[in-house]
């Protein structure tokens, strides 16, 4: 089984820490290590490090591969320009097939908190025995929802086609994108829904048989990086992926094939994309406050304060926000609404400010 890690966003959610030259991936905003170099030692629990790819952008790969120097240069797959989950997704499909035609993938991203190794690698060594059986399906996991969370995707389970004792199989019904909060509240009890982690997995010669079938203007491109001599690899790269038109794998292929099972699990799981996101898996004071330096609160709960430069963090009677301080953005926003940050990038985007990207 090969991996793709998915690394090339920009985290426009976790701005300002987060900017298109050093996003959220490659920072350490949960420990010592990056997101990047979590996730890569949590595959190293299932693969070698042969075994796994990383995807990235022009902009990114001198730190990825500064980040993790056990992968060899063949394996840091560069995009020239960004072109969504599809193209980084095919990409990686592209370089596998060409030497290993028949071999199993398996994308993940780089920016996720997972609460059990043990568990995970379980959950991906369950890949391979399943696409034995089902060689030509997209597989899919879910996540069991443990709070109405209207900011993900959420997967509906259909029939279970596989009785396994620790990784039962099922058939997708449908897929739903960032519910309202109600019908969120109501997923949570109801065993039939689980979120979307983005963990896919494919027989390669499957999945380019996808691309073929749902999004043909990839296909060729794409087979003709596979077959591409070593020598040329790199002329071709840059000449053909550009031709990819900029489509996610969801709306691509994963919305639109019939063949579709999920594995369903209860393992503790967190996308890493938003303020509030990083406050839930942050270790809070008695008043439920995250505070990344030295502070004075009085009277207030249940905020999120960083502060990068050393500042000291003074509050009183405040609660519910985030407060994000770098050496030239200060930003605050209701914890409520921090899956709105993209917005500030946009208007920033809009005006040309460049600087704050």
């Amino acid at each position: 089984m090969k991996v793709v890690i998915l690394a090339g966003g920009t985290g426009t959610r976790l701005w300002p820490l987060s900017r298109e030259r050093y996003p959220k991936q490659l920072q350490s905003i949960l420990g010592n290590e990056t997101l990047l170099q979590r996730t890569y030692q949590r595959l190293r629990g299932v693969v070698q490090a042969s075994d796994i790819f990383v995807v990235t952008g022009v902009n990114q790969a001198a730190l990825v591969r500064a980040q993790l120097p056990e992968l060899s240069k063949g394996t840091v797959l560069v995009e020239p320009i960004r072109r969504d989950s599809a193209g980084a997704i095919g990409f990686a499909a592209a370089r596998v097939y060409a030497h290993y035609p028949n071999e199993i993938l398996l994308s993940v991203h780089a920016d996720a908190w997972i609460g059990n190794n043990k568990k995970f690698a379980s959950l991906l060594r369950a890949a391979e025995k399943t696409l034995k059986q089902f060689p030509d399906h997209t597989l899919l996991y879910g996540v069991a929802p443990t709070y109405p969370e209207t900011g993900y995707g959420y997967i509906q389970l259909n029939k279970k086609v596989v009785q396994q004792k620790l990784h039962p199989v099922y058939s997708v019904k449908r897929f739903i994108e960032k519910p309202s909060l109600s019908r969120a509240t109501r997923f949570v009890s109801d065993p039939a829904y689980v979120w979307n982690p983005g963990w896919f997995a494919w027989r390669v010669d499957a999945l380019l048989g996808l691309y073929k079938k749902y999004l043909p203007d990839h296909y060729a491109p794409l087979m003709r990086i596979a077959e591409a001599s070593p020598s040329s690899l790199a002329a071709v790269i840059k000449k053909e992926f550009p031709k990819l038109p900029s489509v996610s794998i969801d709306t691509g292929i994963l919305e639109r094939t019939q063949k579709r099972i999920v594995i369903p699990t209860d393992i503790e799981w967190a996308d890493i994309g938003h303020w509030r996101s990083v406050a839930l898996m942050s270790k809070k004071d008695t008043h439920g406050n995250v505070v990344a330096g030295e502070s004075v609160l009085l009277d207030s709960e249940d905020n999120f304060f960083l502060s990068s430069s050393g500042k000291l963090i003074a509050a009183l009677g405040v609660s519910g926000m985030v407060m994000v301080e770098t050496k030239d953005v200060i930003l605050l926003v209701d914890k409520k609404r921090s899956q709105e940050v993209k917005s500030i990038v946009g208007e920033l985007k809009k005006r040309s400010a460049n600087n704050y990207l």
